[in-house]
């Protein structure tokens, strides 16, 4: 058996025993290990090692690690404005799509490179052995000759008319302003979700300090009411009634100081700052009953017209569509190129006896024109009109969730302004009611127990009130994002 024979059956057996490798299913005892013990020390330390290196690329490396990988000690009780300005500095999310529109930048200059002459140079060095074994021309059977070659190239193209290419960079400008929109998106996004965990974090300490106070007036009755149990006049079994209330009472307290919690966690995370409280701001002028003030079909339209994820959704489309033509230029339109090659060959011997020493220069034209399945890889038009379909579905589903979303707010609004003008109307009657009581009890024509009681409902009436006004601002704000307004002033 030959050389060459040994070395193609040894190089068949070992890409069998490749692909058996690759067939083979994994270790479950491999994969047990995994699951108790992890990586292994050595893999994790390599890896820990590989991502230092990474983060530490940049002259900013520094900087990003401390903006944007620790919490920065924070005011301790900051405004809404502070919170959203903090945000703007220290927030990962705006700064990655701030690299979004320089990833894009790269990219167009990339596509337009495309169309820009290409100049490669190679140098080639190789050892040549020739030897005739057969030949029916008496000349050729003398050749015999082993000799070193070297060729030193140069090359230059040029496209003349490349229709794919011309798309492929108008697609990338239409990627480049969907980044810039999307930069636009991601700083209003952040302000909105900043603003609105600090309205979470503002109704739930409200709600929470109003249950602790409506806690203690129920221990004032509970004491009331065992004051009267042992005079023989109270009621038996009013004391479990005010225990059981103020059991219920404590859990939707620690209820409430959880979401408060969360919340303060959330503007932690947004604004890259450690927040310990924040307080209730006051209720811009204006705001309440706003949506008396306008007309539904325009907040539709300038939310259609201004809101980011829509400008968004409908570049999409576009670079959909001259993702279409691209593909359509790459299957059917012909190329025409132009080129120029320099090469110098040095051949230290031949065959026949003497080397030589050659320089070609070549200019030329090329003309590419697919007839069928000209790449070799089937045709992206296909799948060019089915993403194209699929994009402007989810452009029109999401202008339908928008419209839906600004009306059902609007309408909202304005049950909640009736909420909170009842709500507002209750706590007045209950506060004149509080009075005349008190009044009473100073006149000695009434018992604690029964102030006690009208200060529990004036409590519930405020606390309702301070609910549904944070609500009411809640989805006023929402309107104000979703219509396309820069909430980076805060309120």
């Amino acid at each position: 058996m030959s050389l060459k024979s040994k070395s193609a059956i040894a190089a068949t057996l070992s890409v069998l025993a490749l692909a058996g490798c690759a067939n083979r299913p994994v270790d479950p005892a491999r994969l047990d290990a995994l699951l108790s013990s992890g990586l292994s020390p050595e893999v994790q330390e390599k890896a820990d090692a590989r991502l230092a290196s990474a983060l530490s690329r940049g002259e900013d490396a520094a900087t990003r690690g401390d903006l944007y990988g620790e919490l920065a000690p924070g005011d301790k009780s900051p405004t809404a404005g502070a919170l959203v300005q903090a945000a703007m500095v220290r927030n990962a999310r705006i700064a990655a799509a701030a690299e979004g529109v320089a990833v894009s930048d790269a990219q167009r200059l990339a596509a337009i490179f495309g169309y820009l002459p290409q100049v490669t140079a190679s140098y080639t060095y190789q050892e040549l052995d020739q030897r005739v074994i057969e030949s029916d021309n008496a000349v050729f059977l003398e050749g015999e000759a082993r000799y070193p070659v070297t060729m030193i190239s140069a090359r230059i193209e040029q496209p003349v008319f490349d229709l794919s290419r011309v798309f492929a960079i108008n697609y990338a400008g239409n990627a480049r302003t969907r980044a810039e929109v999307d930069y636009i998106g991601t700083v209003r996004d952040v302000a909105y979700e900043t603003l609105d965990a600090y309205l979470i974090a503002v109704q739930s300490k409200a709600r929470a300090t109003y249950l602790g106070q409506r806690a203690r007036l129920i221990d004032r009755q509970l004491s009331s009411q065992v004051a009267l149990n042992d005079t023989g006049i109270g009621d038996v079994v009013e004391p479990d009634a005010l225990r059981s209330e103020r059991a219920s009472l404590a859990s939707e307290q620690s209820v409430e100081w959880s979401r408060y919690s969360e919340a303060l966690g959330r503007l932690a995370f947004l604004t890259g700052s450690v927040i310990e409280d924040v307080d209730m701001p006051a209720i811009p002028s204006g705001v309440m009953g706003s949506e008396r003030k306008s007309n539904v079909d325009e907040l539709v339209e300038r939310g259609l017209r201004e809101n980011p994820s829509i400008m968004s959704a409908a570049l999409t489309v576009v670079g959909a569509e001259l993702e279409r033509r691209r593909a359509i230029a790459a299957d059917f339109s012909p190329v025409l190129e132009a080129y120029a090659t320099l090469e110098r060959e040095d051949r230290a011997d031949s065959r026949f006896g003497g080397g030589s020493l050659t320089e070609d220069q070549v200019l030329g034209l090329q003309l590419s024109i697919p007839l069928f399945n000209g790449r070799g890889t089937g045709y992206d038009m296909p799948v060019s009109n089915a993403r194209l379909r699929q994009q402007t579905m989810e452009y029109y589903a999401l202008r339908r969730q928008l419209e839906t979303e600004i009306r059902a707010l609007h309408a909202r609004m304005g049950e909640l302004t009736a909420a909170v003008g009842q709500a507002s109307a209750a706590a007045r009657e209950a506060g004149g009611a509080l009075q005349i009581e008190r009044n009473r009890y100073e006149a000695g024509e009434t018992v604690d127990l029964a102030v006690a009681a009208r200060e529990v409902r004036l409590n519930q009436t405020r606390e309702r009130t301070a609910y549904y006004q944070a609500e009411y601002l809640r989805a006023w704000l929402r309107l104000q994002y979703l219509t396309g307004v820069d909430l980076r002033h805060g309120f």
